[in-house]
């Protein structure tokens, strides 16, 4: 049936609105509950607790087939004689393009059928990708199969959000998902130790095999455990909206525009570190690429677990009292972040890199999770999974696709430019046994110097964040 878009649009985005403002200022039940999740799982009943445990454990795989790239990018760039440049397509463009386009298409196949068996497919679609870029003969053949990577990972996020919706209470998303996206520096961490051990003592292809491999397995395992949940506050309709209507609503919404602007530059940052870290490691300090990947999950992974948990928590306390924070807490964090993230790519000892970063990572990705949340409530029922393919959309385009390129890029003009001599010719030539130690010298230093200059972006997602906290309250409160 056709409907105009304000009769489509109020009375349930008034609810929702409701829903999740009071919850936070009324719902007694609401807040034993976030605080019962931080305690292992207390306030969760059994069948919800397994919903976490195996939406957390693809989560993770889902990240671990994301970022294996980022362990054995600097093993394929010796073995194949790549730039950074090509790293930074093969670990995020390639993947992003895809991941970020058909995100919403996928989204649109969420509101209508089972998100129980598009994230299964998806997950069967991306885990026989990962495994048959390890018997990739080229770059080329690895490009089309990381291709395939983001085609399946596409569909994940949007139709898990949009289950978190109806499965749990407004009060508890933000901390659901909170949990659930713990997978994220799980996945990075497992990646780094078990992808790294395995690269340097089996090669990169054998590597690429074991991490995508379990995905399989995880994807019948849902839609054997899993049930389809209801839709709630759907209305009588059972039609979707069409896309044209969530864009016009999306892009009446400052809050939801500056907030995924925000992530988007935040996620500059964020996956240029975990796409590039691993290499600076190896070529600035020297790593074997076991202990690279030991190194990377410390100062990245289990520093990004630890503020998804604790910024989850802590932005529903805070949300509490003012609907604002949740723009001025990710402000503030980012802001804080900056100049600690800056000092840790600068230090000559990787001791203190690790120290340094690891605070930095910690304010970096405190909000992320919440952050999304936040935007699910400010759409109807039936645009939950468009509006979070979108969000995905702006934070995937400007930092795993973008940034990678742009990083990749600064790279390679710097070491050119730091290098005496004719670089291409002298550290890039295929079938070198090893390059000059002043190839190595430059690389390390040219990408040292992009990373930073790259950080100063955090500066924009500051200002979208403290924008996104002017509009909240009106937003939130519409009548």
């Amino acid at each position: 049936m056709a409907q105009s878009l304000d009769g489509f649009k109020r009375k349930p985005i008034h609810i929702e609105k409701n829903l999740f403002y009071l919850s936070y200022m009324q719902n007694e039940n609401s807040r034993m509950a976030v605080g019962g999740a931080m305690k292992g799982g207390e306030g969760f009943r059994p069948r919800d607790r397994w919903f976490l445990l195996l939406l957390g454990a693809i989560y993770m795989f889902n990240f671990i087939d994301r970022t294996i790239i980022a362990v054995v990018g600097e093993a394929i760039r010796h073995d194949l004689r790549l730039s950074d440049l090509q790293l930074g397509m093969l670990g995020g463009l390639a993947f992003s393009i895809f991941y970020a386009v058909l995100g919403i298409p996928l989204a649109r196949l969420a509101e209508r059928y089972s998100r129980v068996r598009i994230i299964a497919m998806v997950t069967m679609l991306w885990s026989l990708m990962t495994a048959l870029s390890g018997a990739a003969g080229s770059y080329v053949q690895l490009l089309l199969c990381r291709m395939g990577v983001g085609v399946g990972e596409a569909g994940f996020t949007p139709a898990l959000v949009s289950m978190i919706s109806d499965r749990f209470d407004a009060g508890r998303r933000a901390v659901v998902f909170s949990l659930i996206a713990m997978g994220v520096p799980l996945g990075g961490a497992i990646a780094a130790i078990a992808g790294g051990a395995v690269a340097q003592a089996f090669g990169w292809r054998l590597a690429l095999v074991t991490v995508g491999a379990p995905g399989l397995l995880l994807a019948l395992l849902l839609l054997a455990t899993i049930p389809e949940p209801e839709r709630k506050d759907a209305g009588q309709s059972a039609d979707t909206p069409p896309f044209a209507m969530v864009l016009r609503r999306l892009a009446r919404s400052p809050s939801f525009l500056h907030l995924t602007f925000g992530s988007g530059f935040v996620g500059l940052v964020g996956f240029g570190t975990n796409l590039f870290l691993i290499p600076l490691l190896v070529r600035r300090f020297d790593l074997p690429l076991a202990q690279a990947g030991l190194v990377f999950a410390l100062s990245f992974s289990l520093a990004t677990m630890v503020g998804q948990v604790s910024g989850g928590y802590l932005i529903g306390r805070l949300i509490r009292r003012d609907i604002r924070w949740g723009g001025w807490a990710p402000a503030i964090a980012v802001g804080l972040a900056l100049p600690l993230y800056l000092l840790a790519i600068h230090q000559s000892d990787w001791r203190w890199l690790v120290a340094f970063l690891f605070v930095a990572t910690t304010l970096l990705y405190a909000f992320t999770p919440a952050i999304m949340t936040i935007t699910q409530s400010l759409v109807e029922p039936r645009m939950r999974a468009s509006a979070a393919a979108l969000h995905s959309f702006g934070q995937t385009v400007a930092g795993l696709g973008l940034g990678s390129v742009v990083l990749g890029y600064l790279s390679d003009r710097l070491a050119v430019f730091l290098y005496k001599g004719n670089y291409a010719a002298d550290c890039l030539v295929s079938g070198q046994a090893s390059p000059p130690a002043a190839c190595l010298s430059a690389a390390a230093s040219g990408l040292q110097l992009s990373m930073q200059l790259s950080a100063f972006v955090l500066l924009i997602a500051v200002l979208h964040y403290s924008l996104a906290a002017k509009n909240l309250p009106l937003e939130a409160n519409a009548s």
